[in-house]
C-alpha cells in the first residue's frame, strides 16, 4: 500500500487493461496523488483530467464526454456524498469510484446506495485504481453489448471472491500472487461457498502453467472405484465395460494444474495412490503394466478439519503434509462485511440481464439487511439470494433464505391416541396458511440446507442425482464457487 504520490507512481507498473481510450477525471485533494494517478493512467491508455475541487470536476463532466470520475470523499474539504450526487447527475453521467480513508461498512453502503460504481479505501495502489476502472467501465460496455445482442456472456468463473476492500481480501490477493509464482502444492481451506474453486483457477491463471491444462476433480461426486478410474484412467479390458482405453485426469493435466476439490472426503485407498503420484511423479492406469510420468502441480480444497482427521486416522498425515506445502485460508463472508455492498452490485450486474424488471433498484435498507445477515453459505449464498431476488422479486430476500428452524420435539401420544391412529390412519395435511413452494424454490432451499452437497440434496428430495443435475441446469441454479 502507498500513501504518497511518488510511492503511488513507483508502485504501478505500466499496463493496458483498457484497450479503448477512456476519459477519466481524478478529483483528489492531494496534488501528488493526482499527478501520480494521472501519469500512471496515461501510460495505461486513459485520457486523464485532474481536479482539486468539485467545481473543476463538474466542469469536465458537463462540458466533455467523461467515462469515469475518481472522487475522493473528504467532508472537511467539502467533498461529501452530496458531491457524489452532483457528479452522477452531470451531463456525462459517468461511472464514479469513491475514494476515502473511511471504509466503514455504513459509509460504503451509503456511497453504493447513492450510485457509486466502486469504492477504494485509502491508501491504495495504482493497480487498485486500474482494476476498479476496468471493472466499472467493462460493466457498462457489457450492458451496451447485451442490449445490441453482441456481447460475449461472462463465464461462471468470474473472480467475485476478489471483489472487495476489506483487509482480508487484500491479504488474499497478495497471497495468491505469491503462491502462483511457485510450483508448490497448495491446500485451499475455508467454509463452503467462499470461492475455493475460483481461487484455484486464479492460481492457474497467474502461474507459469497458465497456458497448460487446468483439470478439476470433485472427490465427492463419484464412488471410490469410479473416482480411481477418473483420476488415473484405465486400459482396455481392465474391468467389465472397459472396451477402450481412457486417459485419467492426471494424464490430462500433464504440465498443468489439477484441482482436487473436497479432498478431505477421499477414500483411504486412493489417498495412498495419490501420495505415490506426489512423491514419485508417476502412476499406473487401472489394468496397466507400465508407469506413466507426470508433471502436475496439485491444488486441493476442503472445508473439513484435516488436522482432526489425521488424528482419527481417516486422512493420512503424510499426504496432508505433502498437500499442505502452502495453505491459503479463505475468509468467510461474515468477516468481510464491508465487501458485501460491492458484491451485491457485482451480482446484480452479472445476473441482471435475466431479470424481468429492467428498472430494478436496491435500497439502502436492503443493503443494510444484506450487510448485517450472517451468511452461513457465504458468497455462494449471497449470489443465490440476488439471483432469486432478481427472478422472483424483493419479497424473497433474506427472510426466505434463513436457516430452517430447529424441529420441535413431538410429544408422545397416549396409548388410546396411538391405537386410534393405527386403526384409522389420517393422512397428514399441510397447513392452510403455508405457501406452496415451486420446484426451483424447493430445490434451492434444499441445496442451501445441505451446503450445495448435491448427492445429499437428491436423497432428501427423493430424486436421482442425474435428475437433480438436470433440474439445477433447467432452473439456472448452478453455482460453482
Amino acid at each position: 500500500m502507498v500513501t504518497s504520490g511518488d510511492e503511488l507512481l513507483r508502485g504501478g507498473a505500466p499496463g493496458g487493461e483498457t484497450r479503448l481510450p477512456k476519459r477519466v477525471v481524478v478529483l483528489d485533494t492531494d496534488r501528488g496523488v493526482r499527478w501520480a494517478i494521472e501519469k500512471g493512467l496515461q501510460r495505461s491508455g486513459y485520457e486523464v483530467f485532474t481536479a482539486a475541487s468539485v467545481a473543476e470536476a463538474l466542469k469536465y463532466a458537463n462540458e466533455d464526454s467523461v467515462d469515469a470520475v475518481l472522487l475522493e470523499i473528504l467532508p472537511e474539504a467539502g467533498l461529501t456524498q452530496e458531491a457524489l450526487g452532483m457528479v452522477l447527475e452531470s451531463a456525462s453521467a459517468p461511472k464514479v469510484i469513491c475514494v476515502s480513508v473511511d471504509s466503514a461498512p455504513q459509509h460504503v453502503i451509503d456511497c453504493m446506495r447513492q450510485g457509486a460504481a466502486d469504492f477504494l479505501p485509502k491508501p491504495f495502489s495504482l493497480q487498485d485504481v486500474r482494476t476498479a476502472l476496468s471493472r466499472a467501465l467493462a460493466t457498462e460496455s457489457e450492458r451496451r453489448a447485451v442490449r445490441t445482442g453482441g456481447a460475449t456472456r461472462r463465464t461462471e468463473e468470474d473472480a467475485s471472491f476478489l471483489i472487495g476492500i476489506s483487509p482480508a481480501v487484500n491479504e488474499l490477493r497478495d497471497v495468491i500472487k505469491q503462491v502462483a509464482g511457485s510450483d508448490l502444492n497448495c491446500l485451499v481451506r475455508g467454509e463452503s461457498g467462499t470461492g475455493k474453486d475460483l481461487i484455484a483457477r486464479e492460481l492457474h491463471r497467474l502461474s507459469r502453467r497458465a497456458d497448460k491444462p487446468f483439470v478439476k476433480v470433485n472427490c465427492t461426486a463419484l464412488p471410490e472405484q469410479l473416482l480411481e478410474s477418473e483420476l488415473f484412467g484405465y486400459e482396455r479390458g481392465a474391468f467389465t465395460g472397459a472396451v477402450t482405453s481412457k486417459p485419467g485426469r492426471f494424464e490430462l493435466a500433464h504440465r498443468g494444474i489439477i484441482f482436487l476439490d473436497e479432498i478431505g472426503d477421499m477414500h483411504a485407498n486412493l489417498q495412498a495412490k495419490l501420495l505415490q503420484v506426489i512423491e514419485h511423479k508417476e502412476f499406473t492406469k487401472l489394468g496397466g503394466r507400465k508407469s506413466l510420468k507426470v508433471d502436475v502441480q496439485i491444488v486441493a480444497a476442503t472445508n473439513a478439519d484435516l488436522e482432526a482427521r489425521t488424528k482419527d486416522g481417516s486422512f493420512r498425515d503424510d499426504l496432508y503434509f505433502r498437500l499442505n506445502e502452502v495453505c491459503i485460508w479463505v475468509p468467510p463472508l461474515s468477516s468481510r462485511r464491508e465487501d458485501i455492498p460491492l458484491l451485491v452490485r457485482h451480482f446484480i450486474e452479472k445476473h441482471g440481464r435475466f431479470s424481468n424488471d429492467s428498472t430494478f433498484e436496491i435500497s439502502g435498507s436492503d443493503l443494510q439487511e444484506l450487510t448485517e445477515h450472517e451468511w452461513p453459505g457465504n458468497v455462494r449464498e449471497l449470489e443465490s439470494t440476488i439471483k432469486r431476488w432478481l427472478a422472483l422479486g424483493k419479497k424473497v430476500l433474506v427472510t426466505q433464505r434463513t436457516s430452517p428452524r430447529k424441529s420441535q420435539p413431538i410429544p408422545e401420544p397416549s396409548s388410546a391416541e396411538a391405537a386410534k391412529s393405527v386403526a384409522d390412519p389420517v393422512p397428514e395435511q399441510p397447513e392452510a396458511t403455508a405457501e406452496p413452494q415451486t420446484d426451483p424454490e424447493r430445490i434451492l432451499a434444499a441445496l442451501e440446507r445441505n451446503q450445495w452437497n448435491r448427492r445429499k440434496t437428491a436423497g432428501e428430495l427423493g430424486m436421482s442425482y442425474q435428475t437433480l443435475r438436470r433440474r439445477i441446469e433447467k432452473y439456472g441454479l448452478d453455482q460453482r464457487m
